[in-house]
C-alpha cells in the first residue's frame, strides 16, 4: 500500500450498528496494513481547529524569554514522577531517536507547548504565558483537547466493534488516562542546521495518536521501506496512527508504523493528541489475536509500559519492562 486511507466517519454518526460496523471494518483494515488513516466527517466544527492554530501562532511568536517562563516546574502537577506533559520545550531539547533506544543520534528541530488532562480544570495553575495571549490561548487549547478526546473515544469504540469486544472496552480502560496534547512549530530549514530532522524516525507509545497540521512534513514508512507523505487536504482532517500500546494489545496484528518529520524551507505547525490508557490497566493480547499463535508479550501494567518509554525519551537509566 502506497497511500494513506481516507475514512469518512459521518456514516457512523447514525448510531446504527450496521453503519458503525462498516466504518469499523475500514479502520480495522487500515490498522492491519499500514497503521495510519485520515479521518473526516467527524463533526468537530472547523473553527475549533482554526482557533487552536491561531493560539499556537501567537504563543510561538513570543520572545524566547517569554516562552521560557512557561516551563514545567517538576512535581507541581501532582504526579508521582516528573513526566507530566505541561509547558514549553525548545529546539533540540528532545530526541525521538533516544525514545526508540538509539543513542548518540541528533536531537529534533522542533519547539513544543504541551498540556495534559489538567487543562480541563480552569483553576489549575498551569504554565501558560502571563501576557495578553494567555486567556484565549488556554481556552482554545482546552476546547481542542476536549474535542480530540471525544474523537478518540469514538474511534476506540469503532475498534471495539471491529474486534467483537464490548463497545465500552476501551472507554473503561482509558477514562483516567493521562492523555496529552502537543502544539508544535517546526522551523524552516536554515543553513546552520546540522540536518533536516524535524523529528527523528520513531513509533508512538500510545493507544492512538491524532494529528493535524498546516503543511506537509510528516512521513510514514511503509512495510517495503518506502517513505510516503499523508495527504491532509484541510486543517480539520485528522491523521490517526496506531501506537505501540495498541500494537501490543493486538499481538502485533495492528501496525505501529515508524514515522518522522522532515524540515522544508517553510515553517510547519502541528497539533498532536496522544491517547493513552489508565495506569492500572493490564495490557494483554486480545483473544481474537490468540487463536492461531501465542501471545508475543507478557501482560504488563500500562504504568510500567509508559514509564519505560519516557525513561528512554529523557535518557534515564531505567529501561522499559
Amino acid at each position: 500500500m502506497h497511500k494513506i486511507p481516507q475514512i469518512d466517519l459521518s456514516a457512523a454518526a447514525s448510531g446504527k450498528i450496521e453503519d458503525m460496523r462498516k466504518v469499523a471494518e475500514t479502520i480495522d483494515n487500515a490498522a492491519k496494513t499500514i497503521g495510519f488513516f485520515v479521518v473526516s466527517g467527524h463533526g468537530i466544527p472547523k473553527a475549533i481547529f482554526e482557533n487552536a492554530y491561531d493560539g499556537l501562532e501567537r504563543f510561538f511568536s513570543l520572545s524566547l524569554n517569554d516562552k521560557n517562563q512557561c516551563r514545567l516546574d517538576s512535581g507541581f502537577t501532582k504526579a508521582a514522577d516528573d513526566y507530566t506533559p505541561y509547558g514549553y520545550s525548545g529546539l533540540l531539547e528532545e530526541n525521538a531517536h533516544a525514545y526508540m533506544g538509539r543513542r548518540d543520534r541528533p536531537s529534533d528541530y522542533v519547539e513544543k507547548f504541551s498540556v495534559g488532562r489538567l487543562i480541563l480544570d480552569d483553576n489549575e495553575n498551569l504554565p501558560f504565558p502571563k501576557t495578553g495571549v494567555a486567556a484565549s490561548f488556554r481556552q482554545d487549547v482546552k476546547i481542542y483537547y476536549q474535542e480530540l478526546d471525544g474523537l478518540a473515544r469514538r474511534l476506540t469504540e469503532l475498534f471495539a466493534i471491529a474486534l467483537n469486544l464490548p463497545r465500552d472496552f476501551f472507554s473503561t480502560r482509558t477514562d483516567r488516562s493521562t492523555d496529552s496534547l502537543r502544539l508544535q512549530t517546526y522551523p524552516g530549514f536554515k543553513a546552520d542546521f546540522d540536518n533536516h530532522q524535524g523529528m527523528g524516525e520513531h513509533t508512538d507509545g500510545t493507544l492512538l495518536t491524532l494529528l493535524t497540521d498546516t503543511s506537509p512534513g510528516i512521513e510514514v514508512k511503509t512495510r517495503s521501506g518506502d517513505w510516503i507523505r499523508p495527504e491532509l487536504q484541510h486543517i480539520d482532517h485528522v491523521l490517526v496512527n496506531i501506537g505501540d500500546l495498541m500494537m501490543r494489545w493486538s499481538n502485533d496484528e495492528y501496525v505501529s508504523t515508524p514515522h518522522r518529520v522532515v524540515l522544508s524551507d517553510q515553517k510547519r505547525q502541528s497539533i498532536v493528541y496522544f491517547k493513552l490508557a489508565n495506569d492500572d490497566t493490564v495490557i494483554e493480547s486480545f483473544p481474537a489475536f490468540l487463536k492461531d499463535r501465542p501471545a508475543k508479550y507478557p501482560p504488563i501494567l500500562y504504568k510500567d509500559f509508559s514509564l519505560g518509554k519516557m525513561n528512554a525519551l529523557f535518557d534515564r537509566d531505567q529501561q522499559a519492562s
